[in-house]
């Protein structure tokens, strides 16, 4: 789709330059032919000499006037006009066919580097053909599961777009673009820990990638991490058990690799169909008797849907630190379930989050409330304008309302179970 992509951007930019350089007087010079009588006549009667180089002469005028019309008064530049954007369509897909190439040598060089330690830690690698399943020319994935202390391990190479010209070649240099490898890890079991460090300049990706960063932690401070990054935390203890041993002598003495490493028992951003799932689920199940076990069990497989540990790295050249990033991901598998708050801390946690998800409730109400006010206020004068309109215009303005409501009820379609 990105190569078709930026043809057609090739295909606009050179027909928008044509018609530019093509003058006024020669639009009007396209002839059509029909078939007249008197054209008719000419090709009956084939005899006639005179006639038909008449008609031949015609035909020559009315096809040398449309080309006119198309090549304009420099024929030359025309014709130069196709031979360059030839030549760019011809850099345009070799560069294509190059990019994805590169891209998937690199794709091909971190499974080769990192296969060893994934048949190593897992039981399960890969899905059910390929161990990397391309996704694009630049994003590719790997699915593991079959290990301890987590339900499963992806990551997703997301490279840079070689493939295009516009975006590597252009874009590149106003936006840096780095060969990254985002790890998610899943867990069936997580205390109440929201934490995330990241580097300065990541600041507005991790925003609007994880909305509930903000809503449920705030900054804290780390004497031993290096300057260059930032730390939120729902509890200075968490940060004090999470930037210790190994994961702080990693993020200081790796720091050109690391983008953020993200740790959360609950969900990054506001997942408003899942929470109202598991609240109808509650409210149903609550009235049947003898399912309490099942209700528990139920919620519990939603809620470890939401505890991950994601770590955004980028892919370095070399294969030993390859290798050393991945290894790293693999230890904090089992650094993040041996993460255990004291009890304090714990009911802390759970207090400060339900204030906090009590006041977003209650911001939710009122915006509805308001809008169901302005929706009442809107329907209150539209009548007072329909009670003041004379009969016939009343009339009129309920057609067209009842057209409009049929256009509307065309476009839903109804999907049979």
């Amino acid at each position: 789709m990105q190569k078709i992509r930026t043809i057609i951007l090739f295909f606009i930019i050179y027909f928008t330059f044509y018609f530019v350089q093509t003058k006024d007087g020669n639009i009007d010079n396209i002839v059509f032919i029909e078939d007249s009588d008197e054209y008719g006549e000419d090709f009956i009667d084939l005899t006639n000499n005179a006639k038909a180089k008449n008609i031949e002469r015609k035909y020559k005028n009315a096809i040398s006037s449309e080309l006119h019309s198309w090549v304009g008064d420099n024929e030359e530049l025309f014709y130069l006009k196709i031979v360059v954007f030839i030549c760019v369509l011809i850099a345009v897909i070799i560069n294509a066919v190059i990019g994805k190439q590169a891209n998937r040598k690199i794709a091909l060089f971190w499974l080769r580097s990192c296969k060893g330690i994934f048949l190593e830690q897992f039981a399960k690698l890969g899905h059910a053909k390929y161990f990397l399943l391309e996704k694009s020319y630049d994003n590719y994935d790997l699915y593991c599961s079959g290990r301890k202390n987590c339900n499963y391990y992806s990551v997703n190479l997301d490279l840079s777009k070689r493939q295009c010209l516009w975006r590597y070649y252009v874009f590149n240099y106003f936006v840096k673009q780095n060969d990254t490898m985002s790890i998610s890890i899943n867990f069936d079991k997580l205390d109440k820990v929201f934490f995330c460090v990241y580097k300065k300049h990541q600041k507005k990706n991790i925003e609007s990638r994880f909305p509930n960063l903000n809503k449920y932690t705030k900054f804290m401070n780390k004497k031993e991490l290096k300057q260059l990054y930032e730390i939120k935390a729902d509890s200075s203890e968490v940060t004090d058990l999470v930037l210790s041993g190994h994961i702080l002598n990693f993020l200081n003495t790796n720091e050109k690799y690391i983008n953020y490493l993200c740790i959360s028992d609950i969900p990054f951003d506001e997942n408003e169909e899942e929470t109202n799932s598991v609240k109808k689920q509650e409210t149903k199940e609550d009235k049947k008797e003898g399912k309490k076990e099942e209700k528990q069990e139920n919620i519990n497989k939603k809620s470890s849907k939401h505890k991950f540990c994601i770590l955004n790295l980028i892919i370095p050249q070399d294969e030993s630190e390859l290798q050393t990033l991945i290894k790293f991901s693999i230890y904090m598998i089992d650094a993040c379930v041996s993460i255990e708050l004291p009890d304090k801390v714990r009911e802390h946690v759970k207090k400060l989050r339900s204030i906090i998800d009590k006041e977003d409730d209650k911001k939710k109400q009122e915006l509805k409330e308001l809008q169901e006010k302005k929706r009442i206020q809107k329907i209150q004068e539209e009548k007072e304008k329909i009670d003041k309109m004379p009969a016939e215009q009343q009339r009129k303005y309920e057609e067209k309302k009842q057209k409009k409501s049929l256009k509307k009820m065309k476009k839903i379609k109804i999907i049979k179970m």
